[in-house]
């Protein structure tokens, strides 16, 4: 945009809150009403600000939700929600969540999800990445007391040393604990010799962990574990273990433990079933 005459500014740029920047051709400057007004731009007396608009939340949560697909009533996509459809009512994504999928009633993302999905049923809480949820229900209208979930989790060893599986391969990423929860689970491990190192591309282990974990209201744990080979190692050419143990104060997750001088790429296929109660303990 040019001068007008008798100008010595001009516009440069409009915020995404409608606020016109000016310039005097080097650097930004706030105008008067005059100058405002001048290239047809609203003045607002109250905050000193020459506006192109009229800034609305409703305007930006609009924009913040053009690539969702909310069908049904009452469902919220708060800031930073993207390609994320949702099927029902009453549903709630926390924010910060990409190419999600919800399905039902009162269900619940936290902050900071992808690609999970909570497939059905009423209260059911996604809180991991990748994760899948199939809703059991809330006790007295609360979620995360009863469902079944499943995630996967991968990783890489190259020595013996027992290591932790991430959850989706991302890093420093573990499954959650949940307060008050008695949570059942089985994970299928699988872990390939890629043959770099020591070995035969292709060898491998498969076992299987079996348990229970109970989580207090402060996040201690208490674990039993049950380990058994799918495939003996006379078949499959690799003695592989594990174990379920938690990661961090507020993680769990499969730990493995691989082979001296051995490259092994590693998966577990998670299942979880939770009930979680309302008392602590």
């Amino acid at each position: 945009m040019n001068f007008k005459r008798g100008f010595n500014i001009k516009p440069k740029e409009i915020t995404g809150i409608g606020e016109v920047i000016f310039t005097d051709g080097t650097n930004d400057v706030v105008p008067n009403q005059l100058s405002c007004e001048a290239y047809g731009y609203t003045y607002n007396a109250d905050t000193g600000t020459c506006v192109a608009f009229e800034y609305s939340t409703q305007v930006q949560n609009f924009f913040n939700n053009v690539t969702n697909n909310r069908l049904g009533s009452n469902n919220t996509t708060e800031k930073a929600t993207n390609n994320t459809l949702i099927n029902g009512t009453n549903n709630l994504t926390k924010g910060n969540n990409n190419n999600c999928l919800v399905n039902g009633r009162q269900h619940e993302l936290t902050n900071g999800l992808n690609n999970s999905a909570i497939l059905s049923g009423r209260y059911g809480q996604a809180l991991n990445q990748g994760e899948v949820v199939i809703s059991g229900g809330g006790f007295n209208e609360e979620l995360a007391m009863s469902q079944m979930s499943f995630v996967q989790q991968s990783g890489n060893t190259t020595d013996g040393t027992e290591t932790a599986l991430l959850t989706q391969y991302l890093p420093t990423t573990y499954i959650q604990k949940v307060k008050n929860s008695v949570i059942g689970f089985e994970a299928h491990v699988v872990g390939v010799n890629t043959g770099i190192g020591d070995g035969s591309a292709g060898d491998y282990g498969y076992f299987k962990l079996t348990g229970g974990v109970k989580f207090t209201n402060g996040l201690a744990s208490y674990y039993h574990v049950d380990v058994h080979a799918v495939v003996s190692h006379g078949h499959s050419g690799l003695n592989l273990t594990g174990t379920m143990k938690d990661v961090t104060a507020t993680s769990f997750g499969v730990h493995v433990t691989g082979l001296a001088e051995t490259y092994i790429q590693w998966t577990a296929s998670i299942k979880l079933w939770q009930n979680r109660i309302q008392q602590t303990f």
